[in-house]
């Protein structure tokens, strides 16, 4: 039986769809960076994202320093994949993942 809201599924049931930046290209995700600092929301470019660090790279439980001139803060990127409603923390137990 499936889910009756997939809308309201957490991100993290949808890791196999997005473990690296390429699957989350190719399944059209949007990603963002949020400081924790001074607020700063960023649309990550994936594209760039691939080519400085590879396809094979992953955004989950990933942190990056604040890109604002001044701010010494640290980022969190949250994910939206097709069909959700809202951004959602990159996070997950690496235990748990498949």
């Amino acid at each position: 039986m499936g889910q009756r809201n997939i809308d309201r599924a957490p991100i993290r049931m949808r890791y196999h769809h997005g473990r690296t930046v390429a699957d989350m290209l190719g399944n059209r995700w949007q990603v963002i960076s949020k400081c924790r600092t001074c607020g700063l929301i960023m649309l990550v470019n994936l594209r760039l994202v691939i080519l400085v660090s590879g396809p094979g790279v992953s955004l989950w439980n990933r942190r990056a320093r604040c890109r604002r001139l001044g701010c010494a803060g640290v980022v969190d990127f949250q994910a939206m994949a097709p069909g959700m409603d809202g951004f959602q923390p990159l996070e997950i137990d690496d235990r748990a993942a498949p």
